[in-house]
């Protein structure tokens, strides 16, 4: 069985493929977009299901155990993402299989070189009868735009709260009802943070600090004082500048109009930071993370990160 297999066969982006297939007009090439990984890539692969089962993408047959599996013989994947490997995969095309249908899949297409991405463009270009590509991409504008125009392009969208809820709930029953709440609340609609999440039991505790911390951050003197409240050791200080960071995108996002479900910890800081101040603390964030991958030291990072927010929400107020 596919990885979430029963929430992705939900979406948008599998309907489509769907109806493409029910009507006998399959493209000659999808394009998967979104920002979670693990739907674009469990997409890629019931993508391969459903053109390949003879009962519609049933996940129960031998056909569709053997996508699942990774074995498939009409299912080609690069053994590579470097030149090499998508050459010899772009010379698969062209080598006749003993179906009708072969389906050539790239999950990663993003990580490709854009230079060897331009080894796919003669084949999306002249389509091969029986051959569908089936490309994932997370970073869109890692991808030529000649890949994308001959690409019909499906986007993976967020799923709902109440999607995940119901979903972990059932079906990972290992899982503290507490940490379900947590993870599908803090995840943005997203497979793989949800997952993250889920395996990490200390991001609910780490993120309530992180909370407190910004909104009782108003003195140099309190600034000493938080500071000691946020255990930094063994690296942890880049796990804190990413919470601050998401924390400052959600922001970000509910001050420009964007809604973002979830969240709902973090509404205690709205009235604390205006976009000016948010667009700045992103800035600051970026600039300290780069400083914590110079290896200065972790203490003096978090002292003048927390120092120049304060002068950032003063000079924004």
């Amino acid at each position: 069985m596919i990885k979430y297999g029963e929430l992705l066969t939900k979406t948008k982006a599998y309907a489509t493929l769907d109806n493409d297939a029910k009507d006998g007009r399959l493209n000659h090439c999808y394009m998967i977009m979104g920002d979670d990984e693990l739907a674009v890539s469990g997409l890629c692969d019931l993508f391969a299901q459903r053109i390949l089962c003879k009962e519609g993408g049933c996940g129960k047959c031998i056909s569709c155990q053997k996508v699942a599996d990774g074995n498939h013989e009409a299912v080609v994947e690069p053994n590579s993402l470097k030149a090499d490997g998508i050459r010899e995969f772009i010379e698969k095309v062209y080598v006749k299989g003993d179906g009708d249908v072969k389906v050539m899949v790239i999950k990663q297409l993003d990580k490709v070189d854009v230079k060897v991405q331009n080894f796919l463009l003669k084949s999306l270009e002249e389509p091969v009868d029986g051959v569908v590509f089936v490309l994932g991409v997370v970073r869109q504008t890692a991808v030529l735009e000649t890949i994308k125009s001959r690409s019909k392009k499906l986007a993976v969208t967020a799923f709902s709260k109440a999607q995940l809820k119901e979903y972990f709930s059932d079906g990972f029953r290992g899982y503290s009802t507490a940490l379900i709440d947590e993870a599908t609340d803090c995840c943005m609609g997203s497979l793989s943070r949800c997952e993250e999440l889920l395996k990490d039991e200390n991001f609910a505790g780490d993120m309530t600090e992180v909370v407190f911390l910004l909104k009782e951050l108003t003195s140099t003197k309190v600034n000493l004082k938080m500071q000691r409240r946020l255990d930094i050791k063994d690296g942890r200080l880049v796990r804190y500048l990413d919470m601050m960071q998401l924390i400052c995108g959600v922001l970000l996002k509910r001050k420009t109009g964007v809604r973002v479900e979830g969240f709902e910890k973090i509404n205690c800081l709205a009235d604390s930071f205006n976009i000016a101040s948010l667009v700045n603390f992103n800035e600051l964030l970026i600039e300290a993370k780069k400083k914590a991958e110079s290896y200065c030291k972790d203490e003096n990072i978090l002292d003048n990160l927390f120092i120049k927010l304060m002068e950032v929400k003063y000079l924004c107020r």
